[in-house]
C-alpha cells in the first residue's frame, strides 16, 4: 500500500513539475509577443516619418529660401542619419519577426526555456532601440510641423 501511495505522490508531482514548466513556457512567450505586440504601432510611425524625412530631404533648398539662418548641411546630415536609424529599427523587428519560431513542440523543456529567454532578451534590447528612435524622430521632426 506505500508503494503505491508513493507512487502516486511522485507521478502527482511529477505532472505538476511539467505542468509548472509547460506554464513557464507560455509565460515566457506571452511576455515576448506583449513586447512585441507593443513594438508594433512604432512601426508604421517610423514608416511614415521616414517618408516625412525624404520629402524634408529633397525639399531643402525651399526650406533654406524660408529660412535663410537654416543650417541646411547640419540639418541634412540630422535628417540623414535620422533616415538611416528609422530604416535599421525597422528591418531589425522585420528579420526579428521572420526569425521567430513560436512553434516549439519538438524541443526539450530545458531548450524552450532557453529559446524564449533569449527572444526575450532580443525584444527588449530591439524595444529599447525602437523607443530611441521614437525619441530622436520627436525631436528632429518637431521644428518641421
Amino acid at each position: 500500500m506505500k508503494k503505491y501511495i508513493f507512487l502516486s505522490l511522485a507521478m502527482a508531482l511529477s505532472i505538476a513539475a511539467c505542468d509548472n514548466t509547460a506554464n513557464h513556457h507560455v509565460v515566457l512567450q506571452q511576455e515576448v509577443i506583449a513586447v512585441h505586440d507593443s513594438i508594433m504601432p512604432k512601426m508604421g510611425t517610423f514608416v511614415r516619418d521616414n517618408l516625412k524625412v525624404g520629402i524634408l530631404l529633397t525639399k531643402m533648398d525651399s526650406l533654406k529660401q524660408a529660412n535663410p539662418s537654416l543650417d541646411t548641411a547640419q540639418e541634412k546630415a540630422q535628417l540623414t542619419k535620422l533616415q538611416s536609424k528609422l530604416t535599421e529599427v525597422n528591418e531589425e523587428m522585420t528579420d526579428w519577426m521572420h526569425n521567430f519560431e513560436p512553434a516549439q513542440e519538438d524541443k526539450k523543456p530545458e531548450e524552450i526555456e532557453a529559446y524564449f529567454k533569449n527572444e526575450l532578451t532580443k525584444i527588449k534590447a530591439l524595444k529599447e532601440k525602437f523607443n530611441e528612435a521614437e525619441e530622436e524622430s520627436q525631436r528632429v521632426l518637431s521644428k518641421y510641423k
